[in-house]
């Protein structure tokens, strides 16, 4: 035994795999604390930053590839509000591109296209088609919104044939446990 172990000791493995009071109630209040800074975050403060899910996002609405944009939004429904490091996302896109059914995706997912947030630069998404002279705002919105009901159907047809999946190799795994 070293002089600094007769000291301060090692702790035992119990100590080391209860946490003290102290520090349980220091993570407890820090928990609370993050909790609510990130809850009273409002859009405003929201975090501009390039994601790969907005890159293929950007990608599959650009290039009409309404199958990876249902995908993206499957895996990860919380991206319709995510936005990339200029301020946008995807219903910016949707106007930009002139693609009614990313539009009507943001739309099924809870999403508004009209909103007032805006980029970096100070534009909203539909001023992305406001002010392109090829654009007809009116008619993309409402194609839009008539696609979204579908778009929420399908999503929802996708999510049942996935619990079934689910439920379907659960059950599997369960008949090849052995007791």
């Amino acid at each position: 035994r070293t002089a600094a172990n007769s000291v301060f000791p090692p702790p035992s493995l119990d100590q080391l795999s209860s946490p003290r009071p102290f520090e349980a109630m220091f993570r407890l209040w820090f928990s609370v604390f993050a909790v609510y800074v990130l809850s009273a975050q409002s859009d405003d403060d929201a975090d501009f930053q390039d994601t790969s899910i907005l890159t293929s996002m950007w990608e599959a609405t650009n290039g009409g590839n309404n199958d990876a944009l249902d995908r993206l939004l499957d895996a990860s429904p919380a991206a319709i509000k995510a936005r990339s490091s200029d301020g946008r996302g995807l219903a910016w896109w949707g106007f930009e591109f002139q693609n009614v059914y990313a539009l009507g995706a943001v739309i099924a997912y809870g999403g508004d296209i009209l909103s007032a947030e805006e980029d970096l630069q100070g534009q909203t998404a539909v001023t992305m088609c406001t002010e392109n002279s090829d654009c007809n705002k009116d008619s993309l919105v409402e194609k839009a919104t008539a696609l979204a009901e579908d778009i929420k159907q399908r999503r929802a047809e996708r999510e049942k044939a996935k619990e079934e999946e689910d439920f379907d190799v659960d059950a599997d795994d369960a008949a090849d446990d052995e007791f």
